[in-house]
């Protein structure tokens, strides 16, 4: 990402234009290959925001995106969106309620890869996120928490992406649940080369799970750097008290 920058509308006005508000203020930002990424910061610093706006969901935004090389518009990005995929923290609301986990992830298949062997290249995503292989036959109501979330991981997965965006993905599953997702995640990193762009606001999950870190409040980046050395010596005040916050672990 190089400056990008993204707006949304304020309060409107008859006969007057639209004000437009700022959510993001000149991101700049690098992912590499197999990198994992997280993004930290309290509610409203722009955490979601920038994951969303890495995959075209936002609409005013302004900047670059610079992918292999490649330059691309930021309000156009139906070029890689067989690149990067996004999993939100809400997996039940992402599922269509009336279609089973197989239609749900054969749907994807279909649109992105529509000669390969559909029911083989279900089996191979539901082994790879580990579900059970008669998980193919429930609704998404009929699954657990972390199983729907690793159902959305599979459908992801269908489009076969280089970059995942997961917005919160674990910040809804107990602990257990939460540390399995977590190795899932690795798995897929060290097994397929994935980048993961992982936004959260539980900073003892960053600690154990990422490589780099952004710290972010009132949509800038206030801190960027290795986890080890944003942890270990913070320079921006804010970044000092967010660590600071950090409950102890039991």
């Amino acid at each position: 990402m190089h400056d990008v920058s993204v707006f949304y509308p304020g309060q409107r006005f008859l006969f007057k234009k639209n004000k437009l508000n700022q959510a993001l203020y000149t991101i700049n930002l690098h992912l590499q290959q197999g990198e994992i990424l997280a993004v930290v910061g309290e509610s409203g610093s722009g955490k979601s925001t920038l994951g969303k706006s890495i995959v075209g969901l936002v609409h005013d935004i302004s900047g670059q995106y610079i992918y292999n090389n490649n330059h691309y518009d930021p309000s156009n990005m139906d070029d890689l969106r067989g690149e990067i995929q996004i999993i939100f923290q809400d997996a039940l609301s992402s599922l269509n309620p009336r279609l089973r986990i197989s239609s749900a992830i054969r749907e994807v298949i279909n649109h992105h890869h529509p000669k390969v062997d559909q029911e083989k290249k279900l089996h191979e995503l539901l082994e790879k996120v580990d579900l059970p292989f008669d998980t193919r036959d429930k609704y998404p109501h009929e699954l657990s928490g972390g199983q729907r979330q690793r159902a959305c991981i599979a459908r992801a997965l269908a489009v076969e992406p280089k970059v995942l965006i997961c917005d919160e993905i674990v910040s809804a599953l107990d602990v257990s649940v939460q540390a399995k997702i977590l190795n899932l995640l690795l798995k897929l990193v060290f097994e397929d080369g994935l980048s993961i762009l992982f936004t959260t606001h539980d900073l003892h999950v960053v600690e154990s799970f990422a490589q780099s870190v952004i710290v972010m409040k009132s949509g800038r980046i206030v801190e960027i750097g290795s986890v080890k050395d944003v942890f270990h010596n913070p320079e921006h005040e804010y970044t000092k008290k967010l660590l600071e916050s950090i409950p102890e672990k039991v």
